[in-house]
């Protein structure tokens, strides 16, 4: 179960930030404006996007304590860079970011990393 746990909390933390990128998209030209926080809040009430994104946030949070109740730190916040990986394949897949050797180089040294140290 904590490994279910850490799964969809690092999905829906990966999942969160696509949803944010779009939604930012939506008003990232009015963003430093001098009522930052009365249209963020104005935004963030009509923004589907945002609203997907900071509730995908909180529900990966939830699930995250959990996890932390149940690994060692030492091993469970490695864990958590693999939420890199997923949101580097959401970001080519679904935004068309570009891919090269040295993503691919990058997505092997953390998977790598996340394998060492929770064997240790």
């Amino acid at each position: 179960m904590k490994y279910i746990a850490a799964i969809l909390s690092i999905l829906l933390g990966s999942g969160g930030q696509y949803f944010l990128k779009l939604g930012v998209n939506k008003i990232s030209g009015k963003l430093f404006s001098p009522f930052i926080l009365k249209f963020f809040i104005f935004e963030l009430l009509k923004n589907t996007n945002l609203l997907i994104g900071l509730f995908s946030y909180v529900i990966s949070m939830v699930l995250w304590l959990y996890v932390l109740s149940q690994f060692e730190l030492s091993k469970a916040y490695p864990l958590a860079s693999l939420g890199y990986v997923v949101t580097m394949f959401l970001g080519i897949s679904l935004l068309g970011e570009p891919f090269n050797l040295f993503k691919v180089i990058g997505l092997i040294l953390i998977v790598s990393g996340v394998i060492f140290i929770n064997q240790s």
